[in-house]
């Protein structure tokens, strides 16, 4: 696999979330739209004319940071390891996310204490590889819904990240197979059969392995690990 399909695969998955991304900032435009009626209708009222432009402010700036992160992510890049807190672009990616998964009636479960050291892995790759995950899980449990659960660990031999779904698993004599470029289970137009293939190249580059598992209980678990310090 090329550098240029995974930063093809990026620009069809963020074409894909541009529906959620306006949701999220037309829910908070909404905020700023009601609040200025509110401005103009009680300029009079010293107090409220300042707890209307604060509103206005907060809102305005978390507009601001959703556009500015959905910049960040879609733009093509080369690969560039740098370090960063995996606590601080996990709820970034779930913010893009939240919408597309929505519609599948699936909620996002996340460990309460993601560890606070550092990964040296480049952030939108690791963002991405997220992203992956977390649809191929959802189109998993696509008509049923259920819950996503993300877990991370670190110690010394590196990072660990879990994805967990409620989906029916892994067929047998296909757990290589679905890692194959264009290789879908399902038949709709979007699912291109990228997301997987896409993921593993992306941990690869990273030094790092991507497995996925049949759970005990059902469903599946696709493990990420990475090293603590990029591969040179």
């Amino acid at each position: 696999m090329e550098r240029g399909d995974a930063e093809r695969y990026r620009l069809a998955l963020f074409g894909r979330m541009v529906m959620g991304v306006a949701h999220e900032v037309h829910n908070h435009l909404s905020v700023v739209l009601g609040f200025s009626e509110l401005i103009q209708l009680a300029a009079g009222n010293e107090g409220k004319v300042r707890d209307g432009a604060g509103k206005i402010l907060s809102a305005g700036e978390k507009a601001g940071a959703i556009l500015k992160n959905f910049a960040r992510y879609v733009r093509p890049h080369p690969s560039a390891p740098e370090p960063f807190l995996p606590g601080d672009v996990i709820p970034e990616i779930l913010l893009f996310a939240r919408y597309d998964l929505s519609r599948n009636d699936v909620v996002v479960s996340v460990q309460q204490e993601i560890p606070k050291g550092i990964l040296h892995a480049d952030r939108r790759d690791f963002g991405l590889v997220f992203l992956a995950l977390l649809f191929n899980g959802s189109e998993a449990m696509a008509g049923k819904g259920g819950e996503l659960g993300i877990r991370a660990s670190l110690d010394a031999s590196g990072w660990e990240f879990t994805v967990t779904d409620l989906g029916p698993g892994i067929p047998a004599g296909l757990e290589e197979k679905v890692f194959e470029e264009g290789f879908t289970t399902r038949t709709e137009p979007v699912h291109a059969g990228m997301g997987l293939p896409v993921a593993r190249h992306l941990v690869a580059q990273a030094g790092g392995t991507l497995h996925l598992s049949n759970r005990p209980g059902g469903g599946c678990a696709a493990t990420v690990r990475l090293p603590p310090k990029p591969r040179a």
